[in-house]
């Protein structure tokens, strides 16, 4: 019974007999026990996670990086007339303009130029707030490291155009920068002005203004081409030309050396009047002259002439813009007077025993130029009298002269002076 309770067993690999509890071969020490493979668990999921987030990291990683080099990045702007510019404190409202009235951008400013004539003329910069349009000069000028203005240079534009830098300016006072333009044409032409403004954060703005010229037409008579020796004679030719000439034709009478006793009226164009002399006699004025061609119109220039007075009246009085200069006035209640909306300059002239010698009264809007320089005041009532003054543009009476005047300056509307080299005796 004991040799049937074992089985002999062989070796399933090499046939040998084996020993009962034998777990492997003795002969060919193969194991005679099965295995089972042990496989770990599927993590698939993780394939596929690697396979999709990895991508989706590198695309944010390089799209959050463009995204911050575009917003970090310099920029630039660059616009005609006006533009909008905003940075981490607030929006600013640029523009360019050849007005003092602040809340009008000009993209194109349009001018009239006898040919071969030097002319200058501001353009001014105004910065204010984008959402109130209140001025913003000062805090949004602390932010600029330079800023510079010029006319890039062109080939055959017809004309000659430069600009000074910009800066501050006492004939505007409320504007944050000016640069002067100076050009001269000899066709009509067109030039462009370019604001650059380099920011202390590394962007760049750049305005620019079209500036466009017509050349006028410029018509000079002399007493060889038309009669004009008397008051009446002159009367008519300034009506008969005022009325032919085109808006923006320039009219030079050139004046004989004789003396006029009559009234000369200028009612609806520009003329300029430039005296003469021969001998002792110069182009003399006893009757009054009267400017009505309008405020907005062109300068009219009265030069090299004498106005005579007999006591009353107001020699010369526009409500136009007049220059005059190298002239004399005696003897009148008023010598020069700006009135309406005018604006006037006076250079190099004599006033001597007038009630007044030059009176502004003028409720405009705008200046044509701020110097009064070189003028002699003598034995005048009121050297000048200031009521009302167009601006607050500082008027310079850089070497006039005042002596023996009732009173030199009555400067009722406190309009800024500056008569640091003028001399009062």
């Amino acid at each position: 019974m004991e040799e049937n309770r074992h089985v002999s067993r062989t070796c399933p690999h090499c046939g040998a007999p084996l020993p009962g509890e034998a777990s492997f071969c003795p002969y060919c020490a193969q194991s005679l026990r099965q295995r089972k493979s042990l496989l770990p668990p599927a993590r698939r999921w993780r394939k596929v996670l690697r396979r999709t987030l990895i991508p989706i990291l590198v695309l944010l990683l390089v799209g959050g990086g463009a995204a911050w080099y575009v917003l970090s990045r310099p920029q630039v702007y660059d616009a005609v007339g006006e533009l909008y510019y905003t940075d981490q404190e607030g929006s600013y409202h640029l523009f360019l303009t050849a007005t003092s009235k602040k809340s009008i951008p000009m993209p194109e400013v349009e001018l009239v130029a006898a040919v071969g004539e030097a002319y200058r003329g501001p353009v001014l910069l105004y910065i204010n707030h984008a959402e109130t349009e209140e001025d913003a000069g000062e805090e949004f000028l602390a932010k600029v490291e330079r800023v510079t203005a010029e006319f890039p240079t062109r080939e055959g534009v017809g004309g000659n155009f430069a600009c000074t830098a910009p800066a501050p300016h006492s004939a505007f006072p409320d504007v944050p920068l000016i640069s002067l333009m100076d050009y001269s044409v000899e066709s009509d032409c067109t030039a462009q002005i370019v604001w650059t403004f380099a920011m202390e954060n590394g962007d760049t703005i750049r305005l620019r203004q079209e500036i466009s010229v017509a050349a006028a037409r410029t018509y000079d008579y002399y007493p060889a081409d038309a009669p004009m020796g008397t008051s009446e004679e002159l009367q008519a030719l300034v009506d008969r030309l005022s009325e032919s000439l085109g808006p923006d034709d320039i009219l030079n009478l050139h004046l004989p050396a004789v003396t006029y006793r009559g009234e000369l009226i200028v009612r609806s164009h520009p003329v300029n009047l430039y005296g003469s002399a021969e001998g002792d006699q110069r182009t003399t004025f006893a009757g009054p002259i009267r400017y009505e061609a309008g405020a907005d119109s062109q300068i009219s220039y009265i030069r090299e002439t004498v106005f005579q007075g007999s006591g009353s009246g107001t020699a010369l009085s526009a409500d136009a813009r007049v220059w005059v200069e190298n002239c004399a006035f005696t003897g009148w209640d008023t010598g020069v007077l700006c009135a309406g909306t005018s604006w006037g300059n006076i250079i190099n002239c004599e006033f001597t025993g007038n009630g007044v010698g030059f009176r502004f009264d003028s409720g405009g809007d705008s200046a044509a130029h701020s110097l009064y320089n070189d003028n002699v005041f003598r034995d005048n009532g009121t050297a000048v009298l200031l009521e009302e003054v167009p601006t607050d543009i500082t008027l310079d009476f850089r070497g006039s002269r005042f002596a023996g005047n009732g009173t030199d300056i009555e400067n009722l509307c406190r309009q800024p002076l500056d008569l640091t080299q003028a001399v009062f005796s």
